[in-house]
Order: structure tokens, then sequence, then C-alpha cells
């Protein structure tokens, strides 16, 4: 079964074209259904909602804290707890630009901050020398954040989720009222990125692992999987059941959540030639899980058919991020560009992304994240945020 990045980017849109995101406490309107940067749709309550606590260790070497956020997945929804660390270095102010990292599924926070050799591969590293606070976040069903009923944590809630997030980041909730906030999601988080951005709030959005559109569905898998093999007839391979999964089989939460059989990332996430050993080691020590809900969408995704197809493409682009967007792949990513396995190949994506050399799907753990970490804050500065 295909991966479906475009084409459910596309049913996401036309979802939100249809009043789906509404429901979620969307801010719909002419302008592509979304507000204005800085300007935020209604949601939970303005005050209270965040909790300290304490100190948070991090291999980036800035100064962290860590907080839980009370979120609910929709406006009507019980209440969870999400968990994110903001780390700078020296004071904290209004002015101070903070990205809010999303990771992708089957990670968690990790991603941002990654233990081994965090001079070449911590973000938050990188991002806080250059003077940004950053909030690197569990996103809802992951890492120390609650786990709630997989079968209904997707991408719209997921973005519900870190816009209630950014209202706090405004609002003043950790101290400062920051005044600029960038979303930064990688692969699943892109697209929750994509989906937080509709609500309103930000003032630029970055995507890796995820391209842009570019016509066709040039970005999605062919039939044979990441790496190639069939998978044996299994539609969610390379990943099974966490219940099955000897790192997760006695949660009590790991009904419904799936995460990847021992031993298949280096095929899904890496490509060979861009990582070193050492890092697949780490990848299966801190691999996380990741819902049903999510797992179905981007390996099914819309159907081809049923008469969407331009009009979805039409409702993918009205609701694309109306706030600057940076797009950025690994040049030998094997889940977005798996038929030609090599990104620079597919007419027109030089043109609409960053290629990253020396690296597969997970850019932060190959040999380019450095080269992608110095072109996301050239990025932001050439957007005036620095």
């Amino acid at each position: 079964m295909a991966w479906a990045w475009a084409r459910l980017r596309n049913g996401l849109a036309a979802a939100a074209a249809a009043g789906t995101l509404a429901a979620c406490g969307a801010a719909t309107g002419e302008a592509g259904g979304t507000r204005p940067a800085g300007e935020a749709s209604a949601g939970p309550p303005r005050t209270g909602g965040v909790t300290p606590i304490g100190t948070a260790e991090s291999p980036s070497g800035a100064t962290c804290r860590g907080f839980h956020f009370t979120v609910r997945q929709t406006p009507s929804g019980g209440p969870h707890r999400v968990y994110g660390e903001l780390c700078a270095r020296g004071e904290v102010t209004p002015d101070t630009p903070v990205q809010v990292l999303l990771h992708g599924g089957a990670y968690d926070h990790s991603y941002w901050d990654w233990p081994y050799k965090p001079e070449r591969y911590s973000y938050v590293r990188h991002a806080t020398l250059a003077g940004f606070a950053t909030l690197n976040l569990d996103r809802l069903g992951y890492g120390r954040s609650d786990r709630p009923d997989p079968e209904r944590l997707g991408f719209e809630a997921g973005g519900y989720v870190v816009h209630q997030v950014v209202r706090y980041l405004r609002e003043g909730a950790l101290g400062p009222r920051f005044r600029t906030v960038v979303l930064n999601g990688h692969s699943m988080g892109g697209l929750v990125a994509e989906r937080a951005a509709a609500h309103g709030g930000v003032d630029a959005v970055i995507i890796s692992g995820i391209g842009p559109d570019v016509g066709g569905d040039a970005e999605d898998e062919d039939e044979t999987g990441p790496g190639g093999g069939s998978g044996e007839g299994d539609r969610y391979h390379p990943f099974h059941p966490a219940t099955q999964d000897p790192k997760f089989a006695g949660a009590s939460w790991a009904k419904g959540y799936y995460t990847t059989r021992p031993g298949t990332r280096p095929g899904i996430f890496l490509a060979e030639g861009t990582y070193e050993k050492a890092v697949a080691r780490y990848e299966e020590a801190l691999k996380d899980t990741l819902t049903a809900a999510e797992l179905r969408a981007v390996r099914s995704g819309p159907d081809d058919d049923g008469g969407r197809g331009e009009s979805a493409r039409a409702a993918a682009e009205s609701a694309a991020p109306q706030v600057p967007t940076l797009y950025a792949l690994g040049r030998r990513d094997l889940i977005a560009c798996a038929r030609t396995r090599d990104c620079a190949a597919i007419p027109g994506m030089r043109d609409a992304a960053y290629l990253v050399p020396r690296s597969g799907h997970s850019i932060n753990v190959s040999k380019g994240a450095p080269d992608f970490f110095r072109h996301t804050i050239s990025w932001l500065a050439a957007q005036g945020i620095s």
C-alpha cells in the first residue's frame, strides 16, 4: 500500500474547505480559511492550563524548562496533557522568536534534540545558538504526553492541539508574550503544522520530510514500500501493533498504537550512505509509536477517483499556510521520493523545496543535518525573523 502524502494533503484541504476544520475551532474566512499571522482563532480558556515541571535535561547545552500544557482534541472534548521543553540561551523576552518543534510519526521530541553528537544533530542546539527559543513538543499521543484513543487522534485534531499551544505562547502562559511564533514540523509533524497554521497565530512555517505539491502524485510512493519489498501483503508494513513490539508490549495504552518493526528504521527513515552506523542504534532505542488514525491516513489517503482530483488540488492550494512557508526534503528521501529515490529527479522539486544533500527522510539524523539547520536559520532571517 502506497504512502499518500500528496493525496492526503489534498484530502485534508478539501475537508478544510468543506468545514471539517471549522468543527475543530478553525478560523474560516475568505482568505483561504486562515487568519492572519499573529491572530489566533477562538478555543480553550486564555488563562491557566500550563504547569511548569522544572528543569529539563537537554543534549543541546541550552537552558531548558519542562511544561505540561492542558489541551483538547476538539473545543468540547475532554482535557489532555502535552509535554514540551522551552529552551533558550540567555534572557527570553517577548521579542525572542520561538520555534515550535513537531516531530514525525514513531519519534518523540528527541528527534529535534538528538543525544548522539548533539553538536551535529541537535536542532535545538543550533537554533538556540542562533538566538531563537525552541518549544520542543511531544505531540499528543507521543512520548511524555497523554496517549488518548488512537482511533480518533488524527492530523486535524493534532493541528488543533498545537494551535492551543501557540495561543499559550502568544498569551504569556510561559512568561513572555511571544510576538513571533514559527511552526517547524517534520513528516507527520509537518502535516500537523499545516493544520495548525490554518487556525492562525503563526508567522512562518517550516515543513521537512514532505514536499510541496508540484503536480500529479510525484511524491507518493509506489506499491513496493519504502526501501523496496511488498511488506508480505501487510498494508501497514513496516509498522506493526505496539502491543507486539518488545519496547511497548507491556504499556497499558499500547492497544491501537503502532510502531516500526525492529530493525526496519534504516530502510524507512534513512538512506544508504547518508547516516552514521551509530545513528541506526539510537533510532531503535529512541523509537516511539504513532496512532492508528495517522497511520491509516498516510498509508491509504483519499482515493484518486470520486471526482475530487482538480477540486481537491485547488482546495490544497487555498488551504496551504497563508504565511511564509519553507519545504525541505532530504535528497535521498525514500518515502517522499520513493519512485525516483532522488528527489532532484522529480520535475519542479528543485525549485519548490530545499533539497538537503547527504540526507534521507529523517533529515535531522542524516549527515546533511547541519546544512538543513543553517538553511532554516538563513531562510527565517530572509523573512525578517531572527
